[in-house]
């Protein structure tokens, strides 16, 4: 193999593995459970090409719209997606279970949190309702807690995120932001300081199996095996089979 990664110029982060392999579109927060989750589906002999990226670009890119990055654009179709139950709703698919669940916390610097609220007032980075689930889940819990939201988010001193996955850790270590939303499990892949209100919010995931070949199905029920759940409770989910 030669590798001619350049550190900082062409890495693109969130796409993984081989593209000829099965393809499986996830929702980005999984991202650092990939090189494992990768490595034991190669130990059974499935080669795979992983895409991590915010819950609405997984759906919009399934419904059959490529992705641009750079340079690249992308417009494989999916042979298995893992999505918020709710978002697959919109999908065609064959087979389904839910597998982990997470909650949501405030990420911060510094300060004192108790609540929600607390982020009113300060330099905040929020993922963007429109297209990530957890945007979403924090916008219902802000307008049931806080009040109006579109004025917390047009207040000057919210930055929306377009990947929270890879904006908010970068934004909190450059110490460019006070806190950020994330979810429980991001915060403890980074070692942030957070809090995690009594109000709160869990989401799911479910993978999805779209094609209906022999090699997908396989690697789907893989997907539900001991040695998955193991990978991912090692990260702090909560695994729900």
């Amino acid at each position: 193999m030669i590798d001619l990664t350049l550190e900082g110029f062409d890495v693109l982060s969130d796409l993984w593995g081989k593209v000829s392999g099965l393809k499986i579109f996830m929702a980005g927060n999984q991202w650092f459970v990939l090189p494992e989750l990768i490595e034991y589906l190669n130990s059974k002999g499935f080669d795979v090409f992983i895409e991590s990226l915010p819950p609405g670009a997984v759906m919009r890119h399934a419904l059959g719209e490529p992705i641009k990055i750079g340079n690249l654009i992308i417009d494989y179709k999916p042979d298995i997606v893992s999505l918020p139950p709710s978002m697959l709703n919109e999908i065609k698919y064959r087979d389904y279970f839910e597998y982990v669940a997470n909650d949501l916390v405030i990420a911060y610097n510094h300060g004192n949190y108790n609540d929600w609220c607390d982020l009113k007032g300060k330099q905040v980075a929020i993922p963007n309702p429109e297209t990530e689930g957890i945007g979403q889940l924090f916008k219902e819990l802000y307008e049931k807690e806080c009040g109006n939201y579109e004025e917390f988010i047009n207040s000057g001193k919210v930055y929306l995120t377009k990947i929270h996955h890879r904006e908010i850790p970068k934004l909190l270590n450059e110490r460019k932001i006070e806190a950020g939303v994330v979810w429980k499990t991001e915060a403890i892949y980074w070692k942030f300081n957070y809090f995690e209100p009594k109000v709160n919010s869990v989401g799911k995931l479910a993978f999805a199996l779209i094609s209906g070949d022999e090699r997908s199905k396989r690697v789907f029920e893989l997907l539900k095996s001991e040695e998955v759940r193991k990978i991912y409770e090692k990260y702090g989910f909560r695994w729900l089979l």
